[in-house]
């Protein structure tokens, strides 16, 4: 999965993206397209930002498995917003780094915050590795920034504000962790819980 910057225009959308989930039980992808852009599903202003969020979530959905899905659908809250996060992690390669490197060691050696300098050390040594995050523009490395971290924090893997947030540790249901082990994707569960 190549690099990119496009999430800075994106939300988390876990409403919309369980909303979406539900009618892919009956619908193909492309009868929900139409009834997003009929019924304005969404609630967006303009068709652009209609495509726009379509494409986002079924990238998301897609990148998931179907049992997955299922779950997202029936579960509490807090497993649907996680589940919807792992989505996100699975079509943002920097987002599932930043958690995996950042997050996930934090967590693993009991720290409690995750500082900006955390963050600021993060995207300067990608800049290091990779050529096109060399190119991000220091704007687009701060809305990267903040558009993580609003998805942690809805995903209810951080609270806070500012320069630092504070790490918290969300119920997690057992039966996502099966279906991520069964279906090769145990690094978004490594990811979110600190484990291995």
């Amino acid at each position: 999965m190549e690099y990119s910057a496009a999430s800075v225009k994106f939300l988390l959308w876990y409403v919309e993206t369980k909303e979406t989930a539900k009618l892919l039980q009956d619908h193909t992808f492309d009868e929900i397209k139409e009834m997003v852009f009929m019924q304005n599903l969404y609630q967006q202003r303009s068709k652009a930002r209609q495509q726009s969020e379509f494409s986002c979530i079924k990238k998301r959905l897609e990148s998931i498995p179907d049992e997955l899905i299922r779950l997202l659908i029936k579960a509490d809250i807090q497993t649907a917003k996680l589940i919807t996060f792992i989505a996100c992690m699975a079509t943002e390669r920097l987002l599932f780094e930043m958690v995996y490197e950042i997050y996930r060691n934090k967590v693993k050696y009991g720290e409690e915050k995750i500082l900006d300098t955390d963050l600021n050390v993060f995207f300067q040594d990608k800049r290091d590795q990779n050529e096109k995050i060399a190119g991000f523009s220091d704007e687009t490395i701060r809305k990267l920034k903040q558009t993580f971290s609003k998805y942690m924090v809805e995903a209810g893997l951080i609270s806070g504000k500012g320069t630092e947030k504070k790490i918290e540790h969300p119920y997690i249901d057992w039966g996502m962790r099966d279906i991520l082990f069964r279906n090769h994707m145990e690094k978004y569960w490594y990811a979110i819980t600190g484990e291995m």
